[in-house]
């Protein structure tokens, strides 16, 4: 189906893998910044994301990941930066192990490396439609859910915008989270052989994935940024720009 994507500047290319149940909307700060930096940024809606199109099943992660060879093709690059964030980090991953020759850097922010254990415990849980009430209350209830995950420390903006883009994504909304936690992140990323960044922050809830991530692969370049929320990348996008824009641009 159709890709949406939302991209700004000229120079080294990076294409932009969001969380999930967002969108590229997620990287639109930032944009502009990279841009002052000498990178093109493309920040892509993952397929039933945004306004990408609705597969017609749920996509296994290495499916999310196929988007990263068409959209080289459509910009006519042989290769290409990924960076990922959250469920956009595991895409990234994938991309990295699935298509080598296409990945030339990788940038990965809040790695759901979980443990098997913890992956089958997810797995296990609810994912599917949520229900739409009458009374309008669903959608307080994801207000509640996206604001309460930053405990109060996001910003309003961001939380509307995650909300929106939350019913945006419909009865497919799970789909992402359902790749999530049926994916092999631990091959994937034991396959990565591209030039790695690991960016983490305190404030994120998978600060201690990354941090189990960076024992595993202590070859990835680690940055670990005090504070801050599981909304980082939206509501700090300058100092998340500056640090991506220097290791991508950096000469290997």
């Amino acid at each position: 189906g159709q890709l949406h994507y939302e991209t700004a500047g000229e120079g080294m290319p990076l294409i932009l893998l969001h969380q999930m149940v967002q969108s590229s909307v997620q990287f639109r700060p930032a944009l502009p910044i990279l841009a002052t930096k000498g990178v093109q940024a493309i920040a892509v809606d993952l397929p039933g994301y945004g306004m990408s199109t609705v597969p017609g099943h749920a996509p296994t992660m290495d499916e999310y990941a196929s988007i990263v060879p068409a959209v080289l093709d459509h910009f006519g690059w042989n290769e290409a930066a990924i960076g990922g964030h959250h469920t956009g980090a595991s895409a990234a991953g994938a991309a990295a192990q699935g298509y080598p020759d296409a990945v030339s850097k990788l940038v990965v922010h809040g790695v759901p490396y979980f443990t098997p254990e913890e992956m089958k415990a997810h797995a296990a849980g609810s994912h599917g439609a949520k229900p739409i009430a009458e009374d309008g209350s669903h959608f307080k209830d994801i207000w509640n859910l996206f604001h309460d995950l930053g405990k109060g420390n996001v910003s309003l903006d961001v939380s509307h915008q995650s909300v929106l883009t939350y019913f945006l994504a419909g009865e497919t909304e799970w789909h992402g989270h359902n790749a999530v936690f049926s994916h092999d992140i631990w091959a994937a990323f034991d396959a990565v052989t591209a030039p790695t960044l690991l960016i983490t922050n305190t404030g994120d809830m998978l600060n201690p994935q990354d941090r189990a991530l960076s024992e595993a692969r202590p070859d990835f370049e680690f940055k670990e940024i005090e504070g801050g929320t599981f909304q980082y990348v939206y509501d700090d996008a300058e100092p998340w720009a500056n640090i991506v824009a220097e290791f991508v641009t950096r000469e290997s």
